[in-house]
């Protein structure tokens, strides 16, 4: 991890190796994320701040899973910028440009692709009036009146030096004037969650489930369903194989569970076989494929910090 501050332009930038150390980098937000990809991960948070309103570009390389709340007593006007993502509770994949109004009071769960990118607005909620602070479901990019383009130019400016300080001053009127008008469309799509469907019921197992018992035919038992079917629908509201998502929920709760762990009294071998993993050999060389380092380059890392 890597901070660069850039105190003229107000802009603070994060370089991110690890999910879990970026899963604190928001400020206030309660996030947990799980690679579900393999490589090496690489993560950016670039933050423009002033008193009570943040606007963030987020990316992350790997295909991920997120759940996330944001600050209490706030909200986030998100737009994504890079590949599809899916939600759950939400019957179509968002694409690049889509929007949301988030609210305090849910917590959030979407897979990304890979090389997600996203900009987002976080102020508080009493600066929207009531009926927009309610949320909404996504707002095609269509319906965004170029809003998602115009806070990516402004945090990229700042990040380059380029924009002037009294720009910079006025940015937050000018911010809650553009999104109080562009969200008075989006509360049309007020929030509802879909029906719960046969994705849900799949999380809902996983959930449930021992680690050691994370996988397509178990969950096919439990849930009295064909694994065809099951793969089927993971494929396509995730955009991954269900055997691809299975061992990366649960190899990223090793990976968590060494990052967070003291090297000084803890032993690899104890928490891989606490996961289920009880061919040391066939768990290293499976987990060096999916982050890029190995067990005990992981457990060795400097403790996170928080930000």
């Amino acid at each position: 991890m890597h901070t660069c501050l850039k105190t003229k332009t107000l802009v603070r930038e994060v370089q991110y190796d690890n999910f879990v150390d970026q899963e604190r980098g928001l400020d206030g937000w309660k996030q947990l994320y799980r690679q579900l990809s393999p490589g090496a991960f690489e993560g950016h948070i670039a933050a423009l701040e002033w008193d009570e309103i943040s606007l963030y570009r987020e990316t992350v390389n790997q295909k991920m899973e997120n759940f996330y709340r944001v600050p209490d007593g706030s909200i986030c006007v998100g737009f994504s910028l890079g590949k599809r993502l899916s939600m759950a509770g939400q019957a179509n994949a968002i694409g690049a440009g889509t929007g949301m109004i988030h609210v305090a009071d849910e917590e959030y769960h979407i897979f990304t692709d890979s090389h997600a990118d996203y900009i987002m607005l976080t102020l508080p909620d009493t600066a929207l009036s009531e009926e927009i602070a309610r949320g909404s479901n996504p707002i095609p990019p269509q319906a965004s009146h170029g809003i998602a383009d115009w806070m990516l130019t402004l945090i990229e400016s700042a990040r380059q030096g380029l924009a002037q300080q009294p720009v910079l001053d006025l940015a937050p009127d000018l911010l809650i004037d553009r999104i109080s008008l562009w969200a008075r469309d989006a509360t049309r799509h007020r929030l509802r969650k879909s029906p719960r469907g046969l994705m849900s019921d799949i999380l809902a197992a996983c959930d449930t489930l021992p680690f050691e018992k994370l996988s397509v035919s178990h969950l096919s038992k439990v849930l009295e369903r064909d694994r065809a079917e099951l793969r089927a629908c993971c494929l396509e509201r995730t955009g991954m194989t269900l055997d691809d998502m299975l061992k990366g929920r649960r190899l990223s709760e090793v990976h968590r569970c060494l990052r967070l762990s003291d090297p000084r009294d803890t032993k690899v071998s104890d928490i891989s076989m606490e996961f289920g993993y009880y061919h040391w050999g066939r768990f290293s060389q499976t987990y060096r494929a999916m982050f890029g380092e190995r067990p005990s380059d992981t457990l060795r890392r400097d403790a996170p910090k928080h930000h």
